[in-house]
């Protein structure tokens, strides 16, 4: 089996050249890791299943799956297929269903649990999001959002209001939101633990709603497992309490699944770990392997109340085209025959395992936290005080690419998120590439 091979120290010398000419139309505001390549970005030319290589000849592990988009890993034959058939077929036609779109929503409604059984298409995660708001509102006629701490949902404006803080500050006034503590147990927000709490980020939670828009909030958006923030899971009994106040108070549920659904954490949706039942779901991230295709799936009362179900009121002008029906409908079924959801599992297997024998070795990681094939490191100067350590992410994210491993640092953690069929064998060696990246940043 091929693996990774560096020739020449990342960025080489014909990714500089590409980028050096690249940015001087591109903006700056690009990812977070750009940054950690110091020197530039590598560019990369192609890829072949979990591996990646550069235009310099270097071949990447690639435990990132383009930004948990490349759910299959990178073009994979079978999507490759079906989709240059599309190609050849048809692209676009607005908002007319076309057989393939029929058969999607089929399969979506199979996947969804019961009482979801209406879909919209969109093309990205914070348009998708906000058209969650704009339903819920639309059927509630109230329009504050309960949302937490850390949560991810988006750039826009809109779903600005309820995740202003992991984008920075500077974009202008936000509003509308209830912004509560999440469960991260790890740094609880009021310094206890555990199960001694009794849960009292869940209790914080409705009493912040009380005092500041107990009358007027329409759903609670929440990431089941938050992605973004660093693949925080919440404690068994968390989402028990607050949902629980939610439906005692007509508060929707709104599961922003984007970065955890379909497959992610072993299971189609994340939020099947936790036995909760939302109103309202948006997802997509690795439903089109790379393609861009989004979905809003919700209870038909919710997704057929005015004015978003007024003509134009849900539609977007490239959500549902043709090739990305086609790449969602390659990516599902090829999911579903190669039981990719069995080898995600697989994969969280051996990333429990292994992590957390790197964390008995190497006294910066702080803590350990994942579920199937998304998992996260998080970094700390002194386990006693857990005192942020964000420059040792940086530092281990740049020392395994340089030996060809590529993954998400982002603040104090570093995320790994390989595709769901990347083989065990890759995944051992991907792993050995990042302990090595340990201890070489321990002995600095």
């Amino acid at each position: 089996m091929d693996g990774p091979r560096v020739v020449v120290a990342p960025p080489g010398p014909k990714s500089l050249k590409i980028w050096e000419e690249e940015k001087k139309y591109i903006t700056p505001g690009l990812s977070v890791d750009m940054k950690v390549m110091r020197r530039g970005p590598v560019v990369f030319e192609r890829g072949e299943g979990s591996l990646l290589w550069d235009v310099d000849g270097n071949c990447y592990i690639d435990f990132a799956a383009g930004v948990l988009t490349n759910s299959t890993g990178n073009c994979h034959p079978r999507v490759v297929q079906k989709f240059i058939a599309q190609v050849k077929k048809l692209w676009h036609v607005h908002d007319n269903p076309t057989p393939e779109r029929v058969k999607l929503l089929r399969i979506l409604l199979n996947k969804t649990p019961e009482g979801i059984d209406t879909f919209e298409f969109y093309s990205g995660g914070s348009e998708t999001v906000e058209a969650a708001m704009k339903a819920a509102t639309s059927y509630t006629h109230k329009y504050e959002f309960i949302s937490f701490y850390r949560g991810f949902h988006g750039k826009t404006l809109g779903t600005r209001t309820i995740c202003p803080g992991l984008i920075g500050k500077g974009f202008g006034p936000v509003m509308n939101a209830v912004r509560v503590p999440c469960a991260y147990c790890y740094r609880c927000f009021f310094g206890l633990k555990y199960p001694g709490c009794q849960l009292h980020c869940a209790d914080f939670l409705k009493e912040a709603v009380y005092f500041n828009a107990s009358d007027n909030v329409a759903a609670m958006v929440f990431e089941p497992v938050m992605g973004a923030g660093g693949v925080i899971i919440p404690p068994e009994g968390f989402y028990n309490k607050v949902i629980e106040f939610c439906r005692q108070n007509n508060i929707l549920l709104i599961a922003d699944e984007i970065l955890a659904g379909v497959g992610r954490t072993g299971k189609f949706f994340s939020f099947e770990h936790f036995g909760i039942e939302p109103d309202l779901i948006t997802f997509g991230k690795g439903m089109g392997s790379g393609y861009p295709v989004m979905v809003l799936a919700g209870r038909k009362k919710i997704m057929g109340a005015l004015p978003f179900a007024r003509p134009g009121g849900a539609s977007t002008s490239f959500g549902g085209n043709a090739l990305a029906i086609a790449a969602a409908l390659a990516t599902l079924e090829t999911i579903e025959e190669e039981k990719m959801l069995d080898n995600a599992c697989k994969i969280g297997q051996i990333m429990e395992k292994r992590l957390n024998e790197m964390k008995d070795r190497y006294p910066f990681i702080g803590d350990v936290r994942g579920l199937g094939a998304l998992w996260a490191l998080e970094f700390v100067k002194d386990r006693q005080t857990k005192e942020p350590a964000s420059n040792v992410g940086e530092s281990v994210a740049r020392e395994a690419f340089n030996h060809g491993l590529r993954t998400i640092h982002a603040g104090t953690a570093l995320r790994l998120s390989p595709p769901l069929n990347t083989p065990i064998e890759l995944t051992e060696k991907g792993l050995d590439i990042l302990d090595a990246a340990l201890g070489k940043v321990e002995k600095q």
